[in-house]
């Protein structure tokens, strides 16, 4: 009797599907609809559905004059792609007229065995903390990117997407605490680790910044903690329009205390912004900066315009309602964000004034000129599409002159 081969699928950081020595997707390869199809049924074993279900997820609004007929090419191609592997035709069965996996036919998925370590490291009542320990390991190793990245657009994909990061998250967060409870620095130095890796997926969250700069702390890294917060602060304020949490800002305060920071020459500075500088040229679009340089260089620039009979207009950019998840605010305003650089003038300047605004500063010649520059905004943020849950206003300041 011939041996059933099994079916083996990676699914994190990008799809991988291998039938004993064969390789039928290649990571990073291309998804076509069989392989989708493949990877809906595989998501699925056990589960009732219906062909108009798997039409909708595969093909959605595409405008395909015969779904059912598409269907049924997908999963004739599809058997013959896992017969010639080696396994059985019957892989895929139909089951009351509806397409379905063969509960018989073994699988592996990477996304179970990751479930089943996240459940015995979090949520059974009891786990030695050595067994935790154990679990998380081998979980975060699992997860080597998110969730089938080719297809995150899939609406039927992004509950689990969100669920499977945020396990990620959670055991990255308690390993983290485990370690940090211990004295050796081996501990705190695989906590920098797991928090940097996962501050690639996750680079606003401020638990993942809590535990690096406190693993910092443990290790009595005082000049990286110096040399990073300023980075991550700045960060925090542009693009959430935030500060960093109190517990962070006591770390730096601990790693500043007594400490000299050395006096540059102007060689030295002259360097130095030019460094900065250097990867933005050539120039383009308006200039974005933390709200309290755009503080400094107003007063500048109504100085300048007050000698050059010239006006100096303030926009307000709101995005409200207020009351939507923090996620989709941080998108949209990072979006926005890009909209507003392209399509000012590089002599513009614009900074981050709040969670949901920007402020932005205009040179004219007429206080009216202002109009073309806020309906152009509001203009391309309808046509962009960015949000159907959020509205942008646009509200105008003229400042007083200054004597």
């Amino acid at each position: 009797m011939q041996e059933t081969k099994t079916l083996q699928a990676k699914m994190f950081g990008g799809l991988q599907i291998r039938v004993g020595d064969q390789c039928l997707v290649e990571k990073g390869g291309r998804v076509n609809k069989p392989i989708e199809l493949l990877v809906y049924l595989l998501l699925n074993i056990g589960v009732q559905v219906s062909n108009e279900q798997i039409m909708e997820a595969l093909w959605g609004d595409d405008e395909v004059e015969n779904p059912a007929g598409a269907l049924k090419n997908a999963a004739y191609s599809l058997r013959r792609l896992l017969t010639k592997a080696g396994l059985s035709q019957d892989c895929i069965i139909t089951r009351e007229r509806q397409y379905a996996w063969n509960p018989d036919v073994p699988v592996e998925l990477d996304i179970d065995r990751f479930n089943e370590l996240y459940e015995t490291a979090m949520q059974t009542p009891g786990t030695p903390t050595e067994t935790v320990v154990r679990c998380c390991r081998a979980a975060l190793a699992l997860y080597a990117g998110d969730f089938l990245p080719a297809l995150s657009d899939r609406y039927w994909l992004m509950a689990r997407a969100s669920t499977l990061r945020q396990r990620y998250l959670s055991m990255v967060l308690h390993l983290s605490d485990l370690l940090l409870t211990g004295s050796d620095r081996t501990g705190a130095e695989e906590v920098m680790n797991l928090c940097s890796r996962a501050l690639l997926l996750e680079p606003l969250s401020e638990d993942l910044y809590l535990r690096y700069f406190t693993a910092l702390r443990k290790m009595d890294m005082k000049a990286a903690v110096l040399s990073y917060y300023p980075v991550v602060a700045n960060m925090f304020l542009d693009e959430v329009g935030e500060p960093l949490p109190e517990s962070v800002r006591e770390i730096y305060r601990w790693a500043a205390e007594g400490a000299n920071l050395p006096m540059e020459d102007i060689r030295h500075i002259q360097k130095d912004l030019d460094e900065i500088t250097r990867d933005d040229r050539p120039i383009r679009g308006a200039y974005f900066c933390p709200y309290e340089v755009f503080k400094h260089m107003y007063h500048m620039v109504v100085r300048s315009a007050t000698r050059n009979s010239e006006d100096v207009i303030l926009l307000l950019v709101t995005l409200v309602p207020l009351e939507v998840p923090k996620q989709e605010m941080i998108r949209v305003m990072l979006a926005v964000k890009e909209l507003i650089k392209n399509m000012l003038r590089k002599g513009d300047v614009f900074a981050r004034y709040s969670r949901n605004q920007y402020v932005l500063m205009l040179s004219v010649k007429d206080t009216d000129d202002y109009k073309v520059v806020r309906d152009r905004l509001l203009s391309r943020y309808e046509k962009s599409g960015l949000s159907q849950n959020l509205r942008m206003q646009v509200t105008i300041g003229i400042p007083d002159p200054i004597v």
